[in-house]
């Protein structure tokens, strides 16, 4: 019987092989182990980021966005944090001011 999982099995025994893991998961993998490292959590902002309506545990978080498509919105009802509308972010940081203070540096890097 054929494997269907491609890359995942040689066809040689059926032993495994190492998938190659792309330049942004391999990104991804250490941007969430440095969050998870520094104790950082995601503060939920409005999209003016004049108000910071909660926020999260970094664990929680990833799952639930994760599980909601990035929606921003219904991960935080369904983290219990309401009053979000459209537009809302998720800013990671130990503290809301750090998170914003980041924030507001990155958005003067990117053109």
């Amino acid at each position: 019987m054929a494997c269907l999982n491609r890359g995942v099995h040689s066809g040689e025994g059926g032993r495994r092989r190492r998938t190659r893991e792309g330049a942004r998961a391999t990104r991804s993998r250490e941007q969430r182990q440095l969050r998870q490292r520094r104790g950082e959590r995601a503060f939920l902002f409005d999209k003016d980021l004049s108000r910071c309506f909660g926020e999260v545990e970094r664990e929680e978080w990833e799952i639930v966005v994760s599980l909601h498509g990035g929606d921003v919105c219904a991960a935080a009802r369904e983290c219990g944090v309401d009053g979000i509308g459209p537009g809302a972010k998720a800013l990671w940081g130990r503290s809301a001011e750090e998170a914003l203070g980041t924030y507001r540096r990155w958005q003067k890097r990117v053109p």
